[in-house]
């Protein structure tokens, strides 16, 4: 079965290729050394004028900077100690960008005349913009900050969506809905500040935070099956019209069936690897960037001070990474690591 997942995501990034060339996204400004993972997994320096598109990230460290360009349509600026990833997901039949912050804090500026504007997103949820200039926080409990600086943007998480409008801000706490809006007029909200925050209150109640991020994981998991069910019953509705294909020897009526059969079929079957992909890498992100570190982080206060909930956290931990490696792992392949 995980040969041909493979085999479809492959045509489905071939159908896809002429919306992907329209969202390359171009490195226009450096500080430091940003890294560069591309889709195949390989770690590089981020160069001048690289060229991104769907399935790759920018990786900073604490003295990176980089920005970003999509022609006209967007600008967008990746700083210090955060991952940025481009992803991608099909929704009402049409393919549509995630640009997602991982961890750490993106500003991101769009042009409305210049077309279409992609969703923004973070581990625990996207948002929809419209002519939108915000900077998206990610914190390393896998919570959000929407902040907006100019524009529209509804942010949705667990069934529960907050529309905010010029210099107003939104929480979303990690595997649940959006908090109350508030006004940021006045204000400057500071990452370092925030994320220490959100980083002491993990290490405050790490069992809770365990809990947190299961309920993430149970959506992302609700999510995969979904998507592979719908893959599925694509993949045997698709397979079996390309026999029927084949069969046809009259090459106009063959051609009109590969059109108007075969061809949408085979578009929904690579939708549905695009969107069982998002899950399951969302999975992923949320295992490295939030559990890992959680329980290093855990692990190396025990050494210190002996923590009567210790073996507790590591029980569940282990039932969450065998959860993952059960549920997450299949549909996983080498390059995301």
């Amino acid at each position: 079965m995980k040969r041909s997942l493979f085999i479809w995501f492959h045509l489905a990034c071939i159908f896809s290729a002429g919306i992907l060339m329209a969202q390359n996204t171009t490195v226009v400004y450096l500080e430091g050394e940003p890294q560069h993972k591309n889709s195949k997994g390989v770690l590089a320096p981020l160069d001048y004028g690289s060229r991104l598109s769907a399935g790759e990230s920018v990786i900073t460290g604490k003295k990176d900077l980089a920005e970003l360009e999509q022609g006209s349509a967007a600008v967008i600026r990746i700083k210090p100690n955060t991952v940025f990833t481009i992803r991608e997901v099909e929704t009402g039949g049409q393919k549509e960008q995630v640009l997602s912050t991982v961890v750490g804090s993106v500003s991101m500026k769009f042009n409305r005349l210049a077309g279409k504007e992609p969703r923004v997103g973070t581990v625990s949820t996207i948002a929809g913009i419209r002519g939108t200039e915000l900077t998206v926080f990610a914190g390393p409990d896998g919570s959000s900050l929407f902040i907006v600086k100019s524009g529209l943007v509804s942010v949705t998480a667990e069934g529960k969506t907050v529309d905010l409008g010029e210099q107003e801000a939104v929480e979303v706490p990690v595997g649940g809905p959006p908090g109350e809006k508030y006004s940021v007029l006045g204000r400057e909200l500071d990452f370092s500040v925030w994320a220490q925050e959100k980083a002491e209150a993990l290490l405050a109640d790490p069992l809770a935070a365990l809990e947190r991020t299961q309920v993430l994981l149970e959506q992302f998991k609700a999510g995969l099956a979904e998507w592979v069910g719908k893959y599925e019953s694509a993949r045997v509705e698709s397979e079996a019209a390309a026999k029927t294909m084949a069969e046809i020897t009259d090459k106009e009526a063959q051609g009109k069936y590969r059109d108007e059969v075969w061809f949408p079929l085979a578009l929904q079957t690579g939708s549905a690897v695009l969107n069982y992909r998002y899950y399951t890498l969302s999975a992923l992100s949320l295992r490295r960037y939030v559990l890992g570190p959680l329980y290093m982080q855990v692990r190396t206060r025990n050494m210190v001070t002996k923590d009567s909930t210790y073996e507790t956290f590591m029980a569940r931990y282990r039932k969450l990474i065998q959860d993952f490696q059960e549920t997450f792992e299949p549909y996983t392949n080498i390059t995301d690591y």
